[in-house]
């Protein structure tokens, strides 16, 4: 059972996939691989061809195992164990009943069909069964044919292996032994199609017309081939002599089918041919007898041959069914015999010679002549087949060459019947009808060959023998004697020309002259009359004729008024004459249609004058076809520019067709009259079909400006008028006899049409001006260009003509007239295409001339009612046909043209859809498009193809972006009932899935995969397609899941590319449009995570080592030398991917375009010339047609006023101009594919290095393939000169890899942190630290090479060198985090932090730096001044990390020396009216405050050197910063404002606006301190200039100070007061009190430290302050409490101590003072008078000691509380690797949403870490406070209980004056203090409670984790506080 099924054949697969491998052997034979398949399917197909076209029969076991398979099942090839089902069943019985086949062939046919019905929408399976049925029947017999082509032969070879040929013909002989002829004549007999039509119809399995001609067109090529097969044998190889015979036998019995249509049918016609080429010896004329080819032909090898041929041609044989094939038989055995007379070896073939006569009579007396002229000549298969076409000629000349006597015999014969006619004729009676006219035939045979060379093989040449034809001229050439006899045989035939022979004789003429060189030999026979010519056969003889008819014609004048037609008899013209004249008429219009100078020479004589002649005939009265003959006669001799113009002056003159309009009550008769009068009642047309020719050839060379000026106003309109209102509105409306000539008529009428709209370019002269008469008609293009933009008869008729060829072709039945039909509709098609390209710039023009045109757009009319059906279906109907694939190809390309016309704007591409949709015809059409996709690429319509397929692609562009559904989506398959991004788009044939164009698409590009040689320009659009939708919204999803069913496409496809990369642009092209596509594939798979895919995808990309992919290793497990070697082999492999590979072709190498030198042409005007004619679009490309237009327009100026030779020297130097414009277009083109193609490589390499995710591509794997990409690039784009685009987005490509690599680093390190294992790991950087350093130096070469005036690049490569210098200071020792952060004071007073830099890094830096020595300082510092503000901002940026990274103060000094910093102070201080302007409300730019921001932290960065800061203060910047009048602006203090709250709007609130201004000048104070020291007296008074000159501000902040302002304005307080209490020190005074210093500086001094002391009372940590500064609304929630604002309250508590430090500090050399600040009690007013959330009150007083103690207390407390937090932290943090995931989910907020449990771990890291360091920093800031309040204590307790002298009494409220105070200025020595014994009994006794045991203990507990000096200095602090309060007495 099952091997039944394994052993049936698919009678279309395996046909198809046999002529396929046939076709690439034979067309492409040199792989081995494919000889070796071709040889074995042969011999596997061999049986196949022996029994020909011969089925498996049916089998009733088989028909009983089918049955049983729709209840037990059947096993199916390819679909496994199936139940069938009944219909299945039935249907393999009708097929296996219908053609006696086998049931499970039939099954198998009927499964492949169900396969291939998407090929075939609307058909069901059985229909198409049967199409693949004949269409495998139609593939093995084209196979057969294929091979005998491919044979060893005599009359071509084919370019393959001679091993192959061998093979074949050796093959095909063994075929031929097998009775293969034989076969093939049984076919021919038994193949009818009447009978099959019959068959299928009786089993209904015919389906639609289209189904109908799709069989009947197989079946007949199935017939055509196998005749085909036998004629290429029979002329290859010659035929055996068994094959011959059954030939004979075949053609003994053959009727002629098509005998009634006046020819023989094709298959008749190849069998002939194919035995006539059996008897074939021409191949003698071109080939050595003695050949082995030439010997092997059976007619010279087989001895028995020609004699066999004899018997079975013999005369006394039975009468052939056909006797004139008969005849054609015998007369080719006639003239074999005769040619083997030239053969050595004719003595062997005596016997035959001998009886050549015989076979010639019986042909001649059978009338072959007149057979070959009536029946065979008739087939157009003749003209249009070489070979055949060549056979027939060798047939004709050899009987002439061979047989002349008998040719002479002939023409005697001839002379005799011509002598009994006339006596006949004499005598009035009629000739006998039986008179033999054999010679006649002969010429007429010979004229209708050649008539129709449609090859342009020019075989008539050797009719014309050159030494004959100059015979009294000495000639170099030497003609063959067969050229010799051919000419004596024109002669002969003209020598002494009886009347009845001169038609046929100048018939042949013509026919003989029908190519350049042979129409001059005849012109030239017939202008010198030689002695063998009759003086009748010669120019002056016709032209005289003529002259003589016109005269006797033309001799009764008419009135003189009026021309007219005169109406008399014929004078002497008989119908004998009326022939000869038609015959001379026909041989002017040949020679004059081939060769321009006989044309011209006929019309420069003098005395033959034939325009004005033969034109004056037409106005006489001769027959209406002989007018129309003269017409066209001066239609073909008016083909010269020079005889033109003299044709429309004639033509004018004539007023034939009358132009001229008259008063006359005589009505003029001209051709229209002829039209409407006789024409119409003959129902012939003749006539006017001649004057549209005419028409048509005159306005080839334009129309001339001043035609008919004088009697009328110049112009075309009177005919333009005749042919649109007489003719083509009425042709529809009138009778014909020949129903062809309607659409004759049609056809020349929009002929003309076409050719108007085609030459028409809308100009202001063409539209009429108001009140101003026109001077010149308008061309004919306007005023066709006014009746089809409306609703006029002319655009109704047209779409009718439209409408009637859909009725005529749906029927898909041959009729008459259909080439002409199919013209016309052609010819409307490109009418309207025409109309819609002119459309909008007539339309434009028409509104710039303000003319009153009223006009609707045709793009509108064509979505009106069609009159004809009642509904809006112009469009459908047009687009209908592209539905008749492949009959119409031409007809394609026009209606996509035309539909990418309709469908041009949004509104009207959705009138359109609407109405397309509702059609019935629309499966219909796509399918078409489907098909015009399709289309193999044959050669002889290959450009056409090529070309409908480009405008298929460009409409489906074009369409894709309109609002969905649009017709791009219809006709690409997305299913537009519903969301189309919810479309699954399957292969074609799958779950009923139709095929659409987007298979289309594929199939196409994967044709090109597999195609051998250049690709063609279709790819690129294919590719571009697909970019198309894969990067819209609505198409992406379903196309890339398509695409990705096949997972090697981008490979595929990018490898090919690459291999083509050479052929040109568009390959790069190609490149460019795949890798976007890639690009968004790859994001899309990065994001849905598509691993093995897109691991696929990437390692294909960047070739990653598969080892290093291995997820179960640790990457990190090797040791540092391995890791570090294997790194720099991956390096080196990673070097060679694919996307490196591509970086060679980044160089733009433009072609030297030399402009010429111009001889005529001012190069100025040129180029402005060829400015103005650039297009609008990306390229900018020059428009060469309107250039070549305008180039011409001026030339027409000029010819008024430059001499003609001058006019015609610049009309040369056109095409120099438009070459040299060519050739920039082609530069343009270049450049724009060089930036595409690295934009797409750009675009890939950022989403491998963005979306691809860790899974695919780990952290260490990315950072080596960005390491490798950016290396790679770089070294190449600093050695070749680059575009300024490919510059820009290569610049873009660097900074994004060194941001990935920089973020791939510190993904490393997060990993690391949550690892569990505590391994010292090498990071990546120090594995490549020598590629970073090349990639660095690399980096800083582009910046200095790099152009000027770039700064798109310039920004880029700064970003660049940023990131990559950040790189470097990534690798700092971890404690160094914190360091860097930290800003409180105890830190910023210590000297600079030195940043321990890795010290490879840094030795990197300073080497690679080192290099470039000044010039790249110089560069920089050129760029921190200069250019775009991006630039100088990422310039000053660049040069700080510089600084900071190689430590250089040189670069610092250079900077200063050159000027450059003072610039650079100097333009803060100018930026200062832009800075107040952006405070100002309604700004919509805050560039200036980013330009001024970059330079303040560039200032920042020089103040954190000792150098800079110098520097800084040299270049008097806290002068600058002193007169900024923008920071006097200081907002309003608000305590609920919050910067978040403004993240909706891009421009930040005025309050964050000022205070990024103001805050970076107090950084820097901050920082010039912290370099120089508190000690530098010149940096402290600038400092203090600075802040006392904005003293209102500062005080404003002061005042405002409490803890629950917003964290930004706690920021200010922090760094005020920071600046405040490190300036403070006692000899501050001394220094102001220089006598050039204003005097009341001291108080406001004295004001600020009051401000200051003020706030220390606010900022008392209690845990209601604490919970103010912790909750405060939109923090998230925190498991451990800490905010940013409790830390700015901290560091400002930190700054207020620091500061009363500082001041009661003494400071001087012999510190001998001590100055206090505070009141001995520990009850301070304030702390109860004061409202902490409303600062505004302000107390007098001096603070108490109290405060102090009072924050010890809180603070202490606040420490022991959070301590535990703190190492719970610090535990937890070391536990994150180890955590659980439920542990972990704790600390993560839902709304997250994190899946991925590292994801989370790392998480859970950066919060614990984060809120860790800011709990670090409040631990350091307790314990600095502590140090601090604790010495204050001491100060004040020591100074009270031991230096103070108590007054007795005690003053109510005391006012302690600050040793500040300007009035109390003694030392405290001096000082007398107000405080009683009381206030200090008091204090003690106060502190004694405080400092008890449990508070000395919590205290020691908090300073546990200091360092031994610090918690020394508090243990002593401690110990002397106590040892005052126990045990010194109160005095």
């Amino acid at each position: 059972m099952t091997e039944a099924i394994n052993k049936s054949e698919d009678l279309w697969s395996s046909y198809k996939g046999l002529r396929k491998i046939i076709w690439r052997s034979l067309s492409d034979g040199s792989d081995e691989v494919y000889s070796i398949e071709f040889e074995n399917t042969l011999r596997k197909h061999k049986q196949n061809f022996f029994s020909l076209l011969q089925n498996q029969p049916k089998n009733a076991k088989s028909r009983e195992e089918l049955k049983k398979g729709m209840v037990d099942g059947i096993v199916i090839k390819g679909l496994g164990h199936q139940i069938l089902s009944k219909e299945l069943y039935q249907e393999a019985v009708i097929l296996s009943d219908m053609y006696d086949m086998n049931e499970f062939v039939a099954l198998d046919l009927l499964c492949t069909a169900q396969i291939q019905m998407s090929y075939y929408p609307g058909l069901p399976r059985g229909l198409v069964a049967v199409l693949l049925y004949y269409d495998g029947r139609k593939s093995l017999v084209s196979s057969l044919r294929y091979l005998i082509q491919a044979r060893t032969g005599v009359q071509w070879s084919l370019n393959i292996k001679p091993d192959l040929e061998k093979f074949i013909t050796s093959y095909t002989d063994q075929l031929m032994e097998g009775g293969l002829f034989n076969r093939i004549f049984e076919l021919l007999r038994t193949l009818d199609l009447t009978k099959e039509i019959e068959k299928l119809q009786e089993n209904l399995a015919l389906g639609g017309p289209r189904h109908r001609r799709q069989v009947i067109d197989l079946f007949q090529d199935i017939r055509m081939i196998l005749a085909d097969i036998v004629f290429t044998w029979a002329a290859q190889s010659g035929l055996p002599k068994a094959a011959s015979v059954a030939l004979i036998n075949y053609l003994r019995q053959a009727e002629i089918e098509e005998e009634a249509s006046g020819k023989i049918d094709n298959v008749n016609l190849y069998l002939l041919m194919a035995l006539l080429s059996a008897l074939d010896l021409s191949v003698l004329h071109s080939r050595e007898d003695g050949e082995e080819a030439v010997q092997s032909l059976p007619i010279l090898s087989d001895s028995e041959y020609i004699n066999t041929m004899i018997v079975e041609l013999a005369p006394l044989k039975p009468k052939w069914k056909s006797e004139g094939l008969q005849a054609v038989a015998t007369f080719g055995l006639a003239v074999c015999i005769a040619s083997l007379r030239l053969i050595p070896q004719n003595q062997q073939f005596q016997d035959a010679i001998n009886r050549e006569e015989i076979f010639i009579d019986a042909a001649i007396e059978n009338n072959v002549f007149e057979f070959m002229h009536n029946i065979i000549l008739e087939n157009d298969i003749l003209y249009k087949e070489a070979f055949v076409f060549k056979r027939m000629h060798h047939l004709l000349t050899d009987f002439i060459v061979y047989m002349y006597p008998k040719v002479k015999e002939l023409r005697i014969k001839a002379d005799e019947i011509a002598r009994t006619v006339q006596i006949y004729t004499r005598e009035g009676l009629d000739a006998p009808p039986n008179l033999p006219r054999y010679f006649e035939y002969l010429m007429l045979a010979v004229a209708k060959f050649y008539s129709k060379d449609t090859l342009n093989t020019e075989y008539v040449l050797s009719y014309w023998s050159p030494v004959e034809l100059n015979s009294g001229q000495y000639s170099s050439q030497r003609s063959t004697s067969r050229a010799v006899s051919l000419f004596k045989f024109v002669r002969l035939a003209g020598d002494m020309l009886p009347p009845t022979l001169f038609v046929p004789y100048l018939t042949m003429l013509s026919s003989l002259s029908t190519c350049p060189q042979a129409a001059r030999h005849c012109f030239n026979m017939l202008k010198q009359v030689g002695p063998q010519l009759t003086s009748t056969l010669s120019w002056d003889h016709f032209f005289s004729s003529f002259a003589q008819y016109y005269n006797n014609l033309r001799q009764e004048l008419p009135p003189v008024t009026d021309t007219v037609y005169r109406n008399t008899y014929l004078k002497g013209v008989s119908p004998q004459e009326l022939e000869g004249l038609h015959a001379v008429l026909l041989l002017i219009r040949t020679i004059a249609d081939h060769d321009e100078f006989s044309r011209l020479a006929l019309c420069e004589h003098p005395g033959w004058a034939p325009l004005s002649i033969l034109l004056g005939l037409v106005g006489c009265s001769v027959p209406i076809p002989l007018k129309s003959d003269l017409l066209l006669t001066l239609a073909s001799l008016s083909k010269s520019a020079e005889n033109a113009a003299q044709m429309w002056d004639n033509l004018e003159t004539s007023q034939i067709l009358v132009t001229v309009p008259t008063t006359s009550s005589y009505t003029p008769r001209g051709i229209q009259t002829e039209l409407d009068e006789v024409e119409s009642r003959l129902e012939e047309y003749p006539l006017t079909k001649a004057l549209l020719k005419l028409l048509d050839v005159l306005t080839d060379f334009g129309i001339p400006r001043t035609l008919g000026a004088g009697p009328r106003p110049p112009g075309f309109d009177p005919y333009l008028s005749f042919i649109v209102n007489s003719v083509f509105l009425k042709f529809h409306t009138r009778s014909y006899r020949n129903a062809s000539e309607k659409w004759e008529v049609a056809d020349l009428c929009l002929k003309l049409f076409e050719k108007f709209l085609t030459q028409y370019d809308p100009q202001l002269t063409d539209f009429p001006k108001k009140n101003v008469p026109t001077e010149f008609n308008s061309p004919p293009g306007y005023h066709l260009m006014i009746q089809m933009n409306n609703k006029s008869e002319l655009l109704s008729v047209i779409l009718d003509i439209i409408d009637e060829g859909n009725r005529l072709f749906d029927t898909y039945v041959a009729f008459p007239s259909q080439h002409l039909l199919e013209e016309c509709t052609l010819r409307c098609l490109n009418i309207i295409h025409c109309v819609l390209a002119l459309q909008s710039k007539f339309v434009t023009v028409l509104t710039a001339s303000s003319a009153s045109i009223l006009l609707t757009n045709i793009t509108k009319l064509l979505l009106t009612i069609n009159r004809r059906s009642g509904k809006p279906d112009h469009c459908v109907n047009i687009a209908k046909y592209i539905s008749y694939q492949p009959f119409l190809s031409k007809h394609t390309y026009v209606v996509v043209k035309i539909l990418n016309h309709v469908t041009s704007t949004p509104i009207l591409h959705n009138q359109f859809i609407n109405i397309f949709l509702s059609s019935d015809a629309k499966d219909e059409i796509r399918h078409g498009f489907v098909l015009s996709l399709d289309n193999e690429i044959d050669d002889n319509e290959a450009q056409l193809t090529i070309k409908t397929k480009l405008e298929v692609l460009k409409l489906l562009k074009h369409c894709l972006p309109y609002t969905p559904p649009n017709f791009s989506h219809f006709l690409l398959g997305f299913d537009i009932k519903k969301d189309i991004s919810k479309t699954e788009f399957q292969y074609s044939g799958v779950l009923d899935f139709p095929r659409s164009c987007l298979h289309s698409i594929i199939s196409l590009m994967e044709a090109e995969v597999i195609k051998e040689g250049s690709t063609t320009p279709l790819l690129e659009a294919a590719y571009e397609v697909i970019f198309l939708l894969a990067s819209n919204s609505k198409t992406y999803g379903p196309v890339l899941r398509f695409l990705r069913l096949n997972k090697k496409f981008f490979t595929q496809h990018l490898l090919l590319c690459h291999k083509r990369v050479g052929e040109g642009l568009h390959v790069l092209n190609q490149i460019a449009w795949l890798m976007k596509t890639l690009a968004v594939e790859l994001k899309i798979c990065g994001q849905s995570k598509q691993v093995s895919y897109l691991k696929h995808l990437t390692h294909f990309l960047v070739s990653l080592p598969q080892l290093e992919n291995n997820t179960n290793q640790d990457p990190f497990s090797a040791t540092y030398k391995d890791v570090r070697e294997s790194s720099y082999m991956s390096l080196e492999r990673i070097s060679n991917n694919f996307l490196i590979k591509l970086i060679p072709h980044f160089e733009f190498k433009a072609d030297t375009v030399q402009t010429p030198e111009w001889q005529f042409f001012d190069g100025k005007v040129l180029n402005a010339l060829l400015d103005h004619c650039i297009q609008e679009g990306g390229n900018k490309l020059i428009d060469l047609k309107k250039l070549h237009q305008r180039l011409y327009d001026e030339v027409k100026l000029l010819q008024g006023t430059a001499v003609m030779g001058q006019i015609q020297a610049i009309t040369q130097e056109i095409p120099k101009v438009l070459k040299y414009a060519l050739e920039l277009n082609k530069n343009k083109e270049k450049y724009a594919s060089v930036v595409q193609f690295v934009d797409a490589w750009r675009q890939v390499v950022e989403v491998i290095m963005l979306f691809i995710p860790n899974e695919i591509l780990s952290a260490k794997e990315s950072q080596m393939v960005s390491v490798c990409f950016v290396l790679n690039l770089l070294k190449r784009v600093t050695k070749i000169e680059l575009l300024p685009e490919v510059g820009q987005l290569l610049s873009g490509a660097v900074l994004l890899i060194l941001e990935n690599l920089r973020k791939c680093h510190l993904y490393e390190k997060k990993q690391q942190n949550i690892s569990s294992e505590n391994e010292v790991v090498t990071s990546m950087l120090q594995m490549h630290l020598g590629s970073l350093k090349e990639i660095l130096e690399n980096l800083i070469e582009w910046i200095m090479v790099s152009n000027v005036t770039d700064e798109k690049l310039k920004i880029n490569l700064y970003a660049a060198l940023v990131t990559l210098l950040e790189l470097a200071s990534l690798e700092k020792p971890p404690d160094n985090v914190a360091v860097s952060s930290s800003t409180y004071v105890s830190r910023l007073d210590n000297s600079k932090v030195s940043l321990e830099n890795h010290l490879q890094n840094l030795k990197m830096t300073t080497d690679s730096l080192a290099k470039f020595g000044e010039r790249l300082v110089e560069v920089m510092c050129q760029d921190c001044i200069g250019g775009y503000d991006v630039s100088r901002m990422l310039a000053l940026s660049s040069f700080s990390v510089l600084i900071t990274l190689s430590g250089n103060v040189n670069w610092i000094v250079y900077m200063s020396g050159r000027g450059y910093l003072k610039f650079i102070v100097q333009s803060i201080l100018d930026s200062n009216a832009d800075l107040e302007r952006l405070l100002e409300p309604g700004q919509t730019s805050i560039k200036p405050l980013y330009v001024y921001m970059s330079k303040l932290l560039f200032l920042g960065r020089l103040a954190g050197t000792r150098v800079g800061a110098e520097l800084l203060l040299e270049q008097k910047l806290f002068s600058c910063f002193s007169n900024m009048n923008v920071f006097s602006y200081h907002p309003e203090i608000s305590r609920s404002w919050h910067p978040d709250d403004f993240l909706e709007s891009f421009i930040p609130p005025p309050e964050e606006l000022y205070l990024q201004m103001w805050l970076p000048a107090l950084d820097i104070c901050n920082a010039i301190l912290t370099t120089l020291g508190t000690d530098n007296q010149s940096a402290v008074v600038q400092i203090m200039y600075f802040i006392l000159s904005h003293l209102d501000v500062v005080e404003s902040i002061l005042r405002s100070g409490t803890p629950s302002l917003s964290r930004i304005f706690l920021k200010e307080l922090s760094l005020l007061t920071s600046v405040i209490a490190r300036t403070a020190n006692n000899n501050l005074v001394n220094i102001l009190e220089n006598p050039e210093i204003v005097h009341d500086q001291r108080a406001h001094l004295f004001r600020i430290q009051k401000l200051t002391l003020a706030l220390l009372p606010k900022f008392i940590l209690t845990d209601e302050v604490v919970r103010e500064l912790v909750n405060k609304p939109l923090e998230h929630h925190h498991t451990f409490q800490t905010s940013e604002r409790l830390l700015y309250a901290m560091q400002i508590m930190s700054n207020l101590l620091c500061y009363a430090r500082n001041v009661v500090a003494n400071n001087d050399v012999e510190h001998g003072g001590i100055g206090v600040l505070f009141q001995p009690t520990l009850k301070d007013p304030t702390l109860h008078t004061i409202d902490l959330r409303n600062g505004s009150n302000f107390n007098d007083q001096a603070p108490s000691l109290g405060v102090v103690v009072q924050q010890l207390i809180t603070i202490v407390n606040y420490h022991h509380q959070e301590k535990f937090n703190y190492e719970l932290l610090t535990r937890k943090l070391r536990e994150i690797p180890l955590m659980e995931s439920a542990d972990i989910d704790e600390y993560i907020d839902e709304s997250y949403n994190l899946q991925d449990v590292n994801t989370k771990r790392e998480y859970v890291y950066e919060l614990l870490s984060n809120r860790l360091e800011k709990k670090t920093r409040e631990m350091q800031y307790c314990s600095y406070i502590i140090q601090n309040a604790i010495y204050l204590i001491w100060v004040h307790l020591d100074y009270y209980m031991l230096k103070a002298i108590p007054k007795v009494k005690n003053f109510g409220s005391l006012s302690i004056k600050s040793p500040m105070s300007p009035s109390t200025l003694a030392s405290a020595t001096e000082a007398t203090w107000k405080v009683s014994t009381d206030d200090i009994s008091n204090l003690k006794h106060g502190l004694v409670s405080i400092f008890n045991d449990s508070f000395t203990k919590q205290l020691l507990e908090s300073i546990q984790d200091q360092t031994d000096l610090d918690k020394g200095f508090v243990e002593t602090m401690l110990k002397k506080i106590i040892r005052l309060i126990q045990f010194v007495p109160v005095k």
